[in-house]
């Protein structure tokens, strides 16, 4: 079944049709910005939307809460945009190609956009919606948030925002309250290049199959990171074999694990042989080590015909494969205080090579200030033995728990009682808005929720629609006590 038009709660699964008919990917969310204000105009709310696109959307409380606080509901409207190798899609100019399979809605071939998608869907049927009871709200759709929260970030929340409690929907497991999050920072290690001209067989080296994930949600799941894989590949096969490397290139986006990751080097022919065998022995040992996270893995060779190319001079491709192996990576230290979560990690999520310099990224994640300085200081130290220099961006603070959440209390009571149990309450290593939010508006008290999604950021997201039905009864239920 294909046909959202039977989908519960309609009104809702209505909206994620339109906006995901809408390309909205990170830095194309203009469509979006468009959509939201003629949605304001046609339905006569007061809406303003600022000069990078996030959109708030005022409604007046219902009646018997005018009295009550400003309540702010807050979601972002970009996708990450990943799809499969055989996929055609165009996330520029295709809308998604949306598919249900028994309780999941998913798109096909891509990244469904659920994260964040249902949020915006969730208050754009709030605010369609005139028997609901709720008090005052400030809808606030924002751009961005995957590629650094840059639409909070920039949000004037003095002059656009009076609500001093926020519920973010944001999250992906029902039945769980997130009330804390890491900050982070990204760091761009920039290593000058040398190239020269040689004569060989070019061969392209490719690192695919890999699960991924998202670096805060997945990062200590002990998944392989292409990027670092690469790296580890051409140490080794230098070891064994002498070639030059023209190339490389891995991940999209820097919050996510990259999963694929290419090579370009040049080889004599004679050692075509060996370069396979060692490519076969290699990929065997690195499957062994990573049974039952990373199965898939497969790291393939295509060749050509001797030519003339262009490759890194011998100090440049040292340069190159020494950062890769050496660059941390992963969950760096886990928390004490919340076991299984992480504390510190950084994840080398995207890799280029230019003409004249070698760009990659880290996205550095830390509850404590203190740490994320010090992993930072790790990169700059080996990126500046090396002869590089690192660019530093996207900051954003980490999002402290608060002990005494009065949105917090009421939100645990309404799961309490409708569904007869406790809402876990959890602090998460992922980035939140809510980090941003919580640094500019004194006296922020904000919660995290949402339905259950699975593998975003990755072709294989799932949204459950049976949890998308009960978040929306509960989301309802919740604005209804806040009085």
């Amino acid at each position: 079944m294909n046909d959202l038009k039977n989908l519960e709660p309609a009104n809702v699964f209505r909206y994620f049709k339109e906006i995901s008919d809408i390309p909205r990917g990170s830095g194309n969310t203009d469509g979006m910005t468009e959509y939201l204000i003629e949605f304001a105009t046609s339905h006569n709310f007061d809406a303003v939307a600022d000069e990078v696109g996030n959109v708030i959307i005022y409604k007046d409380a219902s009646e018997g809460y005018e009295e009550s606080p400003v309540t702010i509901l807050q979601g972002h409207v970009d996708m990450v945009c990943a799809k499969t190798a055989e996929s055609t899609h165009n996330f520029l100019t295709d809308p998604l190609d949306l598919k249900v399979e028994g309780d999941d809605l998913y798109a096909e071939g891509t990244t469904l956009g659920g994260d964040d998608g249902i949020a915006c869907a969730y208050m754009l049927a709030i605010l369609d919606d005139d028997s609901l009871a709720h008090p005052p709200l400030e809808c606030v759709f924002t751009v961005d948030e995957e590629i650094g929260l840059k639409g909070a970030a920039h949000l004037n929340t003095e002059e656009m925002l009076q609500g001093k409690r926020m519920i973010n929907i944001d999250s992906e497991t029902e039945g769980v309250l997130t009330a804390g999050c890491a900050g982070g920072i990204r760091v761009d290690s920039v290593l000058p290049t040398k190239r020269a001209t040689i004569r060989g067989v070019p061969v392209l080296v490719e690192i695919s199959g890999l699960k991924s994930g998202h670096s805060g949600d997945a990062i200590a799941k002990g998944r392989i990171n292409a990027n670092k894989l690469l790296g580890r590949y051409l140490y080794a096969l230098d070891r064994k074999v002498a070639y030059s490397l023209s190339d490389v290139s891995g991940g999209d986006k820097d919050n996510a694990i990259p999963a694929l990751a290419k090579a370009h080097i040049i080889i004599d022919e004679d050692d075509l042989a060996n370069v396979k065998k060692f490519t076969r022995d290699f990929t065997a040992d690195v499957k062994k080590e990573y049974a039952g996270t990373d199965d898939e893995l497969k790291i393939l060779l295509d060749t050509g015909h001797a030519h003339k190319v262009t490759v890194m001079d011998q100090d440049s491709q040292e340069r190159v494969i020494t950062f890769l192996n050496l660059i941390p990576n992963g969950a760096l230290h886990m928390s004490a205080i919340s076991p299984g979560l992480p504390q510190t990690s950084t994840n080398v999520g995207i890799m280029r090579t230019g003409n004249e310099q070698f760009v990659a990224t880290s996205l550095v994640r830390s509850s404590l200030t203190s740490e994320k300085t010090a992993v930072v200081n790790k990169i700059r130290l080996l990126t500046e033995f090396l002869d590089g220099q690192i660019l530093l961006k996207d900051e954003y603070p980490a999002w402290e728990f608060n002990e005494n959440s009065a949105l917090r209390d009421v939100m645990q009571k309404t799961y309490a009682d409708m569904f007869g149990k406790e809402a876990k309450v959890e602090v998460i290593h992922g980035g939140l808005e809510c980090g941003i939010f919580y640094g500019k508006i004194e006296g922020l008290d904000a919660v995290s929720f949402g339905p259950d999604i699975r593998d975003i950021h990755t072709p294989n997201e799932k949204l459950s629609i049976s949890s998308a039905k009960r978040t929306w009864e509960y989301l309802l239920k919740v604005l209804e006590a806040l009085k």
